[in-house]
């Protein structure tokens, strides 16, 4: 099986691909997944470089998506074939968080997606959204549940709304598309014309190059007093 693993000093230098053992057969309670998909996130960068210690030999990605190929005994939420999408917090599945740290974070605490075939507990997995590709459902792990904990879980986001977005990166993008599904107004910033167009696209009302618009709170201020 081929996996990608980081070997110490960790950085970018030390990422190369690995023949690993195969992890055969589920056991009672696990699923056997063959990726198809992941995303990158900043998260994943700083293992990469070394910023967030790991173990040597770790494999990286935090979010991972594929199909399931084989179910242990005891499994009774997957069945074969089911495209399925890893949980960022593997361990805890309802209430109150049960852990403060990332030791148990695939990709960091543990080994991530970047393999081939995981065999894995059917706890660090959930159902992929309907009509979503591997690709597609494994940007929601990390970006798009940030992006909805702000937004609704902290934020109580209600139609009318105006939401500031800092920057065009994937929780920012996702945090756009669900605050415009929400009736909310959105302004966002970049760096980039050009992913500020793509923005707009996506639904953007106001969008602000903070390179170019040095008193961009101002002007983000301004601006929705306008729009109301």
């Amino acid at each position: 099986m081929k996996a990608m693993a980081l070997r110490a000093p960790i950085s970018l230098d030390q990422l190369a691909m690995e023949d690993r053992r195969d992890p055969g057969e589920p056991g009672p309670g696990e699923i056997r997944v063959a990726l198809h998909g992941s995303s990158l996130n900043f998260h994943d960068l700083g293992v990469a470089t070394g910023r967030m210690p790991a173990a040597d030999g770790r494999i990286p990605l935090a979010d991972g998506a594929g199909i399931v190929e084989a179910i242990g005994p005891g499994v009774t939420d997957f069945a074969m074939g089911d495209m399925v999408v890893s949980c960022f917090f593997p361990d805890w599945q309802d209430g109150a968080p049960t852990i403060g740290d990332f030791s148990r974070t695939p990709g960091d605490g543990i080994d991530g997606f970047a393999q081939e075939v995981v065999v894995l507990p059917a706890t660090a997995f959930t159902h992929a959204p309907k009509g979503y590709d591997a690709v597609e459902a494994a940007t929601i792990t990390t970006a798009g549940l940030t992006a909805w904990r702000a937004l609704v879980v902290d934020g109580g986001i209600k139609a009318g709304d105006t939401v500031l977005l800092l920057g065009t990166g994937g929780v920012s993008i996702w945090a756009l598309q669900l605050a415009r599904l929400m009736g909310a107004t959105v302004a966002i910033t970049s760096s980039s014309g050009e992913k500020l167009e793509r923005a707009r696209d996506l639904g953007a009302t106001f969008t602000l190059n903070y390179r170019e618009q040095q008193d961009w709170g101002r002007v983000v201020r301004d601006l929705s007093l306008i729009h109301i």
